[in-house]
């Protein structure tokens, strides 16, 4: 594609066949490699959208209920002492954590948790580590000390609750819910129960030290200043950010995620739900877990931004298209992608 301004990949395809795709500029610099539309691209927070599915999905198999109270699923998962010694060693007390906060109100942004990222007290990711080392942060559990941090730091803690507040933590918190509740490690059940099944072969939450699946190459995202983002995100993405994917893997997302094409799916109605605008937050409408554009809540999206890293996916219930675009060097833009293509969605 002729493009002056834009590094990365996007595609437009209703349902899973391509109208438009296209790529431009370089997936890795240091061996001119060009960008791909088979390679995969970090998501930041549009991660947040997945880690709503895989919520949903403990849901609509009973394993936890929308009200459920957080705390009492992480420190209480069993009746067994035993169990729930291994959860307080594991998660610490939770003082920090009302046992208000539901799993309803992390996924709409209304639990008032404390975001370990929280932009009133600090403005970019690596202050928010407090100086540790971003190989450190690999589990959910890790960022809990980050949150009660910023706990500690709130005049009135809970301040927010009832009202939308973007939390990053509180999708920190939605990932552990899913290691208590299945057993198993954060990317390994999005791998198994969400990428798997929904036909995004190209997508999983990679560790940035090692080498991807069999099949899967990664593009390198660049900051601003020329260097990778490797030291400027968690090593590996959580609930709240950082998975890879692509476009083709996020029109089979959509696709097999609308509830009007999936009707007979048990799961459909949670994600009626989920694509309801019920609140209102930065311009735009939110559900759980999922944005819905103010001019027509018809279309759902996500969106996320990190050091290097821009993404987009709108879908339209509609006419059944996506536009996803994924961005990977900070110092170019995605505008002349929006500005061809966006009304192909609208």
């Amino acid at each position: 594609m002729d493009f002056k301004n834009f590094s990365g990949v996007f595609g437009v395809y209703e349902r899973t066949s391509p109208l438009v795709t296209g790529s431009s500029g370089l997936a890795d610099k240091n061996f001119s490699v060009p960008n791909g539309l088979d390679l995969s691209y970090q998501t930041a927070s549009g991660t947040k959208g997945f880690t709503a599915v895989a919520v949903l999905s403990l849901v609509a198999h009973g394993k936890i209920a929308l009200d459920d109270s957080v705390k009492t699923l992480l420190l209480k998962t069993a009746d067994a002492d035993a169990v729930a010694d291994a959860a307080t060693q594991k998660y610490g007390s939770l003082e920090w954590l009302s046992e208000s906060v539901t799993v309803r109100s992390l996924l709409n942004h209304t639990s008032g948790v404390p975001d370990y990222f929280d932009e009133d007290f600090i403005d970019d990711f690596e202050g928010a580590l407090r100086g540790e080392a971003n190989y450190k942060y690999d589990t959910p559990e890790r960022f809990f000390p980050l949150a009660e941090a910023m706990w500690k730091k709130q005049e009135t803690p809970y301040k927010s609750a009832g009202t939308f507040k973007y939390s990053n933590g509180g999708f920190v918190l939605l990932a552990a819910v899913v290691e208590a509740v299945s057993g198993m490690a954060f990317p390994a059940f999005m791998s198994e129960r969400v990428f798997s099944p929904f036909g995004m072969h190209k997508s999983g939450c990679f560790r940035l030290d090692e080498q991807t699946p069999s099949g899967i190459v990664r593009a390198t995202s660049y900051q601003k200043n020329g260097r990778s983002n490797i030291y400027s995100v968690p090593v590996i993405g959580g609930g709240d950010g950082g998975a890879y994917t692509n476009p083709l893997d996020m029109a089979h997302f959509w696709n097999n995620l609308d509830p009007e094409l999936n009707a007979g799916n048990p799961f459909a109605p949670l994600i009626e739900e989920a694509w309801k605008p019920s609140l209102e937050g930065e311009g735009n409408f939110y559900g759980l877990g999922f944005w819905l554009r103010k001019k027509n809540p018809r279309i759902v999206y996500l969106e996320g931004f990190d050091p290097g890293v821009q993404f987009f996916s709108y879908y339209n219930r509609d006419t059944k298209r996506s536009l996803t675009i994924c961005l990977n060097d900070e110092s170019k833009n995605c505008s002349e992608v929006f500005e061809n293509y966006f009304s192909m969605v609208e």
